[in-house]
Parts: C-alpha cells; sequence; structure tokens
C-alpha cells in the first residue's frame, strides 16, 4: 500500500469516524501531528475521495467542505432515538451524582476524609 492510498484511507476512516464537515485545512490540523500527512497530499487525497465517491464535496464560495457519506450509515428509528435519549439521561443524572460527591470529599475536613478513605496520613515523609 502507497503512502498516498494509505493517506486516503486514514483521511477516510477518520471522516466516518467523526461524522462532521471538514475542510481539507482541518483535517491537515487534525492529522498532521499524528501521521504527518502533508496538506498537499490531503488535498489531494480529499479530492479523490470524493470523485471515488466515497465521500461527499460541497463548495462554499472559494472554500471545499467534505463529509462523511451519510447513504453508509445505517437509518435510526425514533425509538432508538428516544432509548438513546434515555441512557443519556441516566448516565448525565449519575455524572452529576458522582461529580457531587467528589466536591463534597473536596470539601470534606481532613479528619472526615480519613474516615471516608479509611486510611490515616502518614505525616512523618
Amino acid at each position: 500500500m502507497s503512502k498516498k492510498d494509505n493517506g486516503a484511507a486514514l483521511i477516510l476512516a477518520y471522516l466516518n469516524e467523526k461524522n462532521r464537515p471538514y475542510s481539507a485545512q482541518d483535517v491537515f490540523s487534525n492529522l498532521q501531528k499524528q501521521h504527518g500527512l502533508g496538506k498537499t497530499a490531503v488535498v489531494k487525497a480529499m479530492e479523490l475521495l470524493a470523485l471515488e465517491g466515497k465521500i461527499k464535496e460541497k463548495i462554499y464560495g472559494k472554500q471545499k467542505i467534505y463529509f462523511a457519506d451519510q447513504a453508509q450509515f445505517k437509518d435510526v428509528n425514533d425509538a432508538d432515538l428516544k432509548s438513546m435519549d434515555h441512557q443519556i439521561s441516566e448516565l448525565s443524572g449519575e455524572v452529576q451524582s458522582l461529580t457531587q460527591s467528589c466536591r463534597q470529599l473536596d470539601a470534606a475536613p481532613l479528619q472526615q476524609r480519613k474516615c471516608v478513605l479509611g486510611t490515616e496520613p502518614d505525616w512523618r515523609r
């Protein structure tokens, strides 16, 4: 697999994973540090992917925006969306509860912390 093909595959995987629109500059900025792709290589790879129909391209003035082809993702029905919303609500409540517990522990006096943690700090160190 050539570096050009590897870059295109990497960009395709990135766009499919994030599933949001990006310009070539955004993709370059996000992938350059980790994978060392050059800006020209990113632009060419994205244009090639758009020509092959693997991603979609929209032109706004002088700027091109690329995004994953939405036809490849399955449709989500209303029941699944409601289930996901319910799960998000439950997890948000759990996060709120844990955050509140952490705040209470941070605000607790040292003696209470010793009791809660069940350990005595070694002050001699």
